[in-house]
């Protein structure tokens, strides 16, 4: 009698536990889910803060951060994308402490910050325009995040830091323009990955 006893009491306690892992297993699932499927947030209103730079090319961060904002702003007409000086904001060059982007978001109104740090841009192959390759080249380096304002969390890094040089066409004349070409080319791979991720509101997508 007290063997079926025990014998009992032990599936009735192994039928209990396989239900608990099971619901937890279920509630696992659910919550995965919910992670997968959670939209990326759609910021209206976004500060590019200017990088630094730790390279030899004066005000390269300034220069980069700059034309980063006037490109994104072209690109997505349904976003206002504000350029913030560390001057006016009262902090160091970015990338910025991420109590700091909280502050900055409500001082500016804005939901994210895009700031960074400008690693490396050297031309290969000799100084240009005193060609020693028919096609310039550059290797150019640089960190960029995404920060959001109102827990001031990371929501993405979208860095390109290849070593590898890019090939420009050989009708550049100028090292203006090669850096022109340089830094736009980054920038709008940048661009194509934010938009992958779904990083902008845009208006005509809210509406279908």
């Amino acid at each position: 009698m007290k063997l079926r006893m025990v014998v009992a009491a032990f599936l009735l306690g192994l039928v209990l536990l396989t239900v608990c892992m099971l619901a937890a297993a279920v509630k696992a699932q659910e919550e995965t889910g919910d992670e997968q499927e959670r939209p990326a947030p759609q910021f209206k209103r976004v500060g590019v803060y200017e990088f630094d730079h730790i390279t030899k090319r004066k005000d390269a961060g300034a220069e980069f951060s700059r034309v980063l904002c006037e490109r994104l702003a072209a690109k997505y007409g349904d976003v206002e994308f504000v350029f913030i000086t560390p001057d006016d904001a009262g902090y160091p060059e970015g990338p910025v402490l991420l109590k700091h982007a909280q502050r900055l978001g409500e001082k500016y109104e804005v939901e994210a910050i895009i700031d960074g740090r400008f690693l490396g841009y050297k031309i290969t192959g000799g100084s240009w325009p005193n060609r020693a390759v028919t096609f310039p080249e550059v290797a150019l380096q640089v960190m960029v995040r995404v920060v959001e304002t109102a827990e001031g969390t990371v929501f993405g890094d979208y860095s390109q830091l290849s070593k590898k040089p890019r090939v420009f066409s050989q009708r550049i004349r100028t090292e203006k323009e090669l850096w022109e070409q340089a830094i736009r080319a980054v920038i709008d791979e940048i661009a194509a990955q934010m938009e992958e991720d779904g990083l902008f509101y845009q208006e005509e997508q809210e509406a279908g």
